[in-house]
């Protein structure tokens, strides 16, 4: 877990820069360099059932090849990590995210996980998660729609009130 904790808090230093490249350079002098991968997916999230910390009814998430991930919405903005069960082209697939530690969660990791299942008529999700207080946030849900992500750099992405 400390080797999550340490690349975490390296990543969160490096994405909230001016630029998505960048090195952390620890007291020994080693470095480590964190950059976007190439842009796979971007999911829209409608969420039916919300957090009521966060009531924020639409996100989009940016997901990249080597496991990085943005996601936005009216009141969140921040970058993670993540790994698949599946694929987005499954019929139904897993994805597990842990924030980095951001304003969105008080400076804390957190922990998602959405399953998402491609139906006939719509596309739904369930998302449990766990902040980095222990707190087991009740069970969300909604729908969503999925496309390319085009976006190789989403630092300058924020969100847009539609």
């Amino acid at each position: 877990m400390k080797i999550i904790t340490t690349t975490t808090a390296s990543l969160l230093m490096l994405m909230s820069s001016a630029h998505a490249e960048g090195l952390t350079t620890s007291a020994d002098g080693k470095k480590l360099t964190v950059t976007f991968g190439q842009p796979t997916i971007k999911q829209v999230l409608h969420y039916r059932k919300m957090y009521d910390k966060k009531p924020f009814p639409d996100a989009e998430i940016y997901y990249y090849d080597n496991g990085v991930y943005k996601i936005i919405s009216q009141g969140e903005d921040h970058y993670g990590v993540y790994s698949m069960q599946g694929k987005f082209e499954d019929e139904t697939f897993t994805v597990r995210f842990i924030s980095l530690p951001s304003g969105d969660w008080g400076n804390k990791t957190a922990f998602h996980q959405l399953t998402f299942v491609r139906g006939e008529k719509q596309n739904v999700f369930i998302q449990n998660a766990i902040v980095d207080t222990g707190e087991a946030i009740a069970q969300q849900n909604g729908t969503y729609t999925q496309e390319k992500n085009t976006v190789t750099n989403p630092i300058s992405t924020k969100w847009k009130d539609n």
